[in-house]
């Protein structure tokens, strides 16, 4: 009698599994706000996409510093001698300074401020680490355009165990500020973000473990320029794989999970010049893993545009990971069978 409840309880479970569920995000009209999604319980977080210009990440030992570049934050660097700082008060030298950019691969590293690095291990970029005091120290002069467009001399004057010490100024030298970014104080987030047209700092991240995707506005490289693309990046610690076939055909068996941030992306759409409309791409289904090991099957089956950025797709859970309950040593621990045994029935 117990194997029967045992093999019923896995039955039922097993139906459990199988389910296609719809769900949807709304970004907004111009795709205004960025979605945290998880896949147990939604969304989960929904924030102003204008809300920041420059984000910094939450580990000690990284430097990066990333770019709004989705909604048109743009950074140059404009000089290697920080005594000048006081001395840049015009963007007449950006024809010839080296025009920076984020990657769209990776959350940590080769960010744009990193970006143009010299060749040695001790070089961050905007600044070098000092090994006898294991503070980067800053080295480089940048100037930002920000989503208002308005234009700051950048230096990223030190970061002294997880604080950052970050000065920005206008070019007439009219305002001038130091902003400490204390990423310790963003506990389980991946970074601490700023607004600097409106100098402040924003928390405006779920904790890591509550969210799997983000959709948002990113900037991204075409090959021939860098653009701001409306997609679906994945979290720390989430793995992607990409399947060329329709839902109900495709498998994630013998697939490699990518853990690039940008396996979804944004080429999941295409855009029709001539209807004026977005198609989604045939035969495109996506196995995302997440962090705590569940797998689920996302395929997306419409999207809206800038008029509402409105995005519907299926889900579907199709391995629990290893923490499923789908062993029958499992189910007896979280269901009592009685009595037990049984002569003609039995209660769960």
């Amino acid at each position: 009698m117990k194997q029967i409840f045992t093999f019923f309880l896995l039955f039922i479970y097993g139906i459990s599994f199988a389910q296609i569920l719809e769900d949807s995000v709304i970004m907004g009209p111009s795709y205004a706000n960025d979605i945290f999604y998880s896949f147990d319980n939604g969304q989960v977080g929904s924030y102003s996409g204008a809300s920041w210009t420059v984000a910094f990440y939450n580990k000690t030992q990284s430097g990066a510093i990333m770019l709004n570049g989705g909604r048109g934050v743009e950074l140059w660097n404009a000089s290697g001698d920080i005594s000048q700082f006081a001395n840049i008060i015009d963007t007449v030298g950006i024809g010839s300074w080296t025009k920076l950019y984020d990657t769209d691969t990776t959350w940590e590293k080769h960010s744009a401020f990193e970006g143009d690095a010299l060749n040695s291990q001790w070089n961050y970029g905007w600044g070098d680490y000092d090994i006898s005091t294991h503070i980067i120290q800053g080295s480089r002069i940048f100037v930002l355009k920000s989503i208002e467009q308005n234009y700051f001399k950048v230096i990223v004057e030190k970061k002294d165990f997880g604080v950052f010490h970050y000065r920005y100024a206008s070019l007439d030298n009219s305002f001038d500020t130091t902003i400490l970014v204390n990423t310790p104080d963003y506990l389980n987030k991946s970074y601490a973000y700023l607004d600097m047209d409106n100098h402040t700092l924003q928390d405006r991240e779920p904790s890591h473990s509550e969210w799997d995707l983000l959709f948002t506005k990113y900037s991204t490289d075409l090959g021939f320029a860098y653009y701001p693309v409306t997609g679906v990046v994945s979290n720390e610690g989430t793995e992607v794989a990409e399947i060329k076939e329709l839902p109900n055909n495709a498998s994630y068996t013998s697939q490699d999970f990518n853990d690039s941030k940008t396996v979804i992306g944004s080429d999941w759409k295409t855009f029709d010049t001539i209807a004026n409309t977005y198609h989604l791409q045939d035969s495109l289904t996506y196995f995302v893993q997440t962090e705590n090991g569940e797998i689920y099957k996302l395929d997306f089956i419409a999207f809206e545009g800038s008029s509402t950025g409105k995005i519907k797709f299926n889900k579907e859970l199709v391995s629990a990971g290893p923490t499923s309950i789908l062993s029958s040593n499992e189910a007896l621990i979280f269901h009592s069978i009685y009595p037990n045994p049984s002569i003609g029935s039995a209660d769960i």
